[in-house]
């Protein structure tokens, strides 16, 4: 018998290579020399790309590529802490003006220079997506060649913050301009790498940019692979046809760590998966006290020792450690006997039925099922659907009812101002447990204006007291980026937001 399943294992193995050398023959001149310093990178993921328009909305699964591509006006250090980037230096003018000098004769991948009009031209776009600044931004005025000025509708301590995501890369108007719906699959930046060719839904390739402001990038090509299925991604990295593998399953990472040829490569994330709870619902869910059941029916904890393999963290906060604004808080403690009184003072003294969403990323799904365990046990019979997220996304949009959607948020500027706007406030478009509460809304346009001080700290935690009274969404745990990797790739750069650095990344073959 083991030796049948030896054999199956082995054609899998050759398969899969097979699969990916035929996929990947594109006809580029990457390879090694002398089993030395290889000349193209080439890592994998789940996930394909909807769009390399770095401004298209917040687009995790494009980030690890789009940010070697485009640079911001300013980006984060390891400590989260604003550094410049294509602004050399800022200063607020006023409460509502910030000022920016540029950094000069900074090209683009097509040979033109940038100008405080590409820059002035990127915010605008960013800002009619809507999907970062929010209601915030009103306009860029362009001072000199060297000098801009950014007029805010109302003060915003933390605006900079949201000039260093890499979703505020800064693109060239004209060339947006020429074919704005063709930007997504022809992009032009400014970052160390720019776009070679693609084949969607299998691979992305990018050459180095030799002018590029910042210095040129140590490996020629950067390659990013579309592996859907896990065992296929590990399988690749421990056969050396890829250098790195994302979204790599906590029950293979002994198996990597064991290999002598391999690596894993860890970072914390400001990345919290958390539960949506229809506030709207006409359902059980809908009550406050079946939404403090189900928070008190689950134990974070085993879903990080058990599915995780202690690869996250328990999540007490929507905000994350790595904030400068984290403070620990007992949004929820695990205790089923508490569950059941609850769900009986709610009127369902013999539970109910609800209806959990979820994707199908493999980690998700696992989690959701071991939730849908729990619940059992109080007598919350959870019915578990597995959609697509544009399925979810575009349900959610539309307003349509549900009951608990497992979901994400990536505190991406490093601010809790971005939680408490997008996750709760009655307007925002990523509302999505449908929350309305006025005395919120007023308690978060106070915070969002107020400097950064005492005053702010005690209005945060004002705002804070609303996730926990209402419990509208349930932090489930703080996610730690694993990637597997060759034990000669050096120079990688891991960020908590994703946005992974190959600029100075190198590997060697193997002997």
């Amino acid at each position: 018998m083991k030796k049948k399943t030896g054999v199956i294992a082995a054609v899998v193995v050759i398969g899969l290579i097979s699969f990916f050398m035929l996929s990947h023959d594109k006809g580029n001149d990457g390879g090694t020399v002398g089993g030395g310093m290889k000349d193209e990178i080439i890592y994998c993921q789940g996930n394909d790309i909807t769009t390399m328009d770095i401004n298209q909305g917040i687009q995790e699964r494009a980030c690890a590529l789009t940010n070697n591509m485009f640079d911001s006006l300013f980006t984060f250090d390891e400590d989260m802490k604003v550094i410049p980037s294509l602004a050399t230096e800022y200063k607020w003018a006023d409460d509502k003006t910030l000022e920016l000098k540029l950094r000069q004769d900074v090209k683009f991948h097509d040979g033109t220079t940038m100008t405080p009009e590409d820059v002035a031209f990127t915010l605008n776009r960013i800002n009619e997506k809507g999907a970062l600044f929010g209601d915030v931004y009103q306009g860029t005025e362009i001072v000199d060649g060297s000098t801009i000025r950014i007029k805010l509708k109302s003060p915003s301590p933390v605006f900079v913050n949201l000039l260093a995501v890499p979703y505020a890369g800064i693109v060239p108007q004209k060339v947006v301009e020429a074919d704005p719906d063709g930007f997504g699959k022809n992009p032009v930046g400014t970052g160390p790498y720019k776009f070679k060719e693609a084949k969607e839904g299998d691979y992305y390739t990018l050459e180095r940019f030799d002018d590029c402001w910042s210095g040129k990038a140590k490996t020629k090509l950067l390659t990013l692979k579309i592996v859907p299925e896990t065992a296929q991604r590990s399988i690749l990295l421990e056969t050396g046809d890829v250098d790195a593998a994302y979204e790599i399953a906590p029950s293979n990472i002994k198996r990597i760590q064991d290999d002598k040829n391999l690596k894993v490569l860890t970072c914390n994330t400001m990345k919290i998966i958390m539960l949506n709870m229809n506030c709207e619902s006409k359902g059980p869910v809908g009550n406050v006290k079946v939404r403090k059941a189900i928070a008190a029916a689950i134990d974070k904890n085993v879903i990080v020792d058990q599915l995780l393999h202690g690869y996250g963290r328990a999540a007490n906060s929507m905000i994350p450690p790595e904030s400068k604004e984290y403070e620990e808080q007992p949004i929820d403690a695990y205790d089923p006997e508490q569950s059941k009184k609850l769900l009986a003072e709610a009127g369902y003294p013999n539970g109910c039925k609800i209806r959990m969403i979820t994707d199908g990323a493999q980690t998700n799904t696992e989690a959701a099922q071991v939730i849908q365990s729990q619940l059992a046990k109080v007598g919350i019979q959870a019915e578990l659907i597995v959609q697509d997220p544009n399925t979810t996304t575009a349900m959610l949009k539309a307003h349509q009812d549900f009951d608990i959607i497992m979901d994400f948020f990536n505190l991406v500027a490093g601010h809790a101002d971005l939680v408490y706007k997008r996750v709760l406030y009655s307007s925002s478009s990523s509302n999505w447990c449908y929350y309305n509460n006025p005395a919120y809304d007023k308690a978060y346009d106070e915070y969002t204006v107020t400097p950064e001080g005492a005053k702010r700290d005690e209005l945060r935690k004002k705002v804070n007291s609303f996730f926990i009274t209402d419990v509208p969404v349930i932090p489930l745990w703080g996610e730690k980026k694993v990637i597997g990797a060759q034990g000669s790739l050096e120079g990688l750069k891991l960020s908590p937001i994703g946005s992974h650095e190959y600029q100075n990344a190198t590997v060697t073959s193997r002997k």
